[in-house]
């Protein structure tokens, strides 16, 4: 897994005019809890099949439990992460796209029924499939995208986006009518003051940031502010920040930085101090991590 430079996430699409791709992403194993998809967020739908092991994904605040079978739907411009429920490597495909590849004309007012509240996010598919009879053929699509992205056959890219159109059209045969779909304002807007929270704390993963500071940057009293952000990480805000800054050092450490040096590039003045957190965190010492780097 490769670390996001930025909460927004600069997704690598083929190309404007076909503005898809899939992912392969794999966790190795390792502690219960370790992060299988790093928080961030971008412009784009994305289906997410897992293929091996368990994970428990966050997505705009509200919690998914996942195993090997499982597909979930991240709506676009919402806020994701995941971490590994078993200590077992973990395994799911991603298919991103952006809404152009499936809007029609605007005289089309079959699209304009059943696609386009979708696209422009007026209302939401559930994010987890949980109905076996509409998974099963789901499930078969996804397959067959795996296998047109594996051959790169004469003409792939049409019948994916093809196979894309039937599963939004399962989807929208199931759930058109249904109120769950529907989102709340307010919910969204809540959740976007953390997107740039977040943002922030990466950029300044060095620099102590106490709570009522953070909740301060996005307006919230302190209780208001760990209760959302609970919700929208599944972690608290110190075990969230701690974790980060524990995958940041361990990337430093990769790069060749000292112990000491990357203890002070994360913000632990305390040596001991963070050399326990990162062994709580990620089961080895930053030292035993340098030796096993050779």
């Amino acid at each position: 897994m490769t670390h996001p430079i930025e909460l927004r996430e600069n997704t690598y699409l083929i190309d404007n005019h076909y503005p898809l791709n899939l992912f392969l992403n794999r966790c190795q194993v390792g502690e219960v809890g370790r992060t299988a998809l790093y928080l961030h967020w971008h412009d784009h739908f994305e289906f997410i099949y897992v293929t091996a092991g368990n994970v428990t994904f966050h997505i705009d605040g509200q919690q998914y439990d996942a195993s090997p079978g499982d597909i979930l739907i991240v709506p676009s411009g919402v806020l994701h992460v995941g971490y590994a429920a078993s200590n077992e490597e973990i395994q799911y495909w991603a298919l991103v796209f952006n809404r152009t590849l499936l809007e029609g004309a605007a005289s089309d007012p079959i699209h304009g029924r059943y696609l386009h509240p979708y696209l422009q996010g007026k209302l939401r598919f559930p994010v987890k499939i949980n109905d076996s009879l509409l998974l099963a053929p789901i499930r078969d699509i996804f397959h067959d995208i795996i296998a047109e992205f594996e051959e790169r056959a004469h003409v792939y890219e049409l019948i994916v986006k093809a196979k894309i159109y039937m599963m939004f059209a399962i989807l929208a045969r199931n759930y058109l009518q249904d109120e769950e779909v529907s989102f709340s304002d307010s919910y969204e807007k809540r959740m976007e003051r953390f997107k740039h929270l977040i943002l922030y704390i990466q950029e300044h993963i060095g620099e102590k940031l106490p709570l009522s500071e953070a909740a301060r940057i996005v307006n919230l009293t302190p209780n208001h502010f760990c209760k959302l952000f609970k919700a929208a990480t599944g972690l608290t805000f110190v075990d969230y920040l701690n974790r980060l800054r524990i995958d940041k050092a361990a990337t430093l450490l990769r790069e060749g930085f000292s112990v000491t040096e990357t203890a002070s590039r994360v913000g632990c003045d305390n040596l001991n101090y963070f050399t326990k957190l990162y062994k709580k965190i990620k089961g080895v010492t930053p030292s035993e991590t340098k030796r096993l780097l050779g």
